[in-house]
């Protein structure tokens, strides 16, 4: 699942977006961390199971040849579960180990911004 320098896992609260809609927002910056190495995954509460086994979420899963959306079953990805409409990005290196993490709620204007900011930071640490 990680990619040669590394993973991003994204995790998304309860009442947070879609599957699908997560891939197609991060999809460029997505495809650029891939590009230099570094895999990303969204990792979903099992009470979101609708929101990631849903059809259009699935199909845009399989539409980036990857997998990269997940259900915690068991509560273990986060060490505390996620709040309602959070999103937490954890940035492990090539040996697993956390470099960087961010947390955004989906309640501000500005939440898809922080995100993709936090993502192309670790492009930028990856160029230089």
């Amino acid at each position: 699942m990680k990619g040669d320098h590394g993973l991003v896992v994204v995790g998304v609260g309860t009442a947070g977006e879609r599957g699908f809609q997560m891939l197609h927002r991060f999809a460029e910056i997505s495809d650029s961390l891939e590009a230099h190495g570094i895999n990303i995954v969204f990792v979903y509460p099992k009470a979101s199971a609708r929101h990631v086994f849903d059809a259009i979420s699935i199909r845009g899963a399989r539409y980036r040849g990857k997998t990269c959306l997940f259900l915690d079953g068991d509560g273990r990805l986060f060490r505390k579960p996620l709040p309602p409409r959070a999103v937490r990005a954890v940035y492990l290196d090539a040996s697993m180990r956390p470099v960087e993490t961010t947390s955004v709620m989906l309640d501000s204007e500005t939440w898809a911004e922080e995100l993709r900011s936090f993502l192309a930071d670790i492009v930028g640490r990856r160029l230089h």
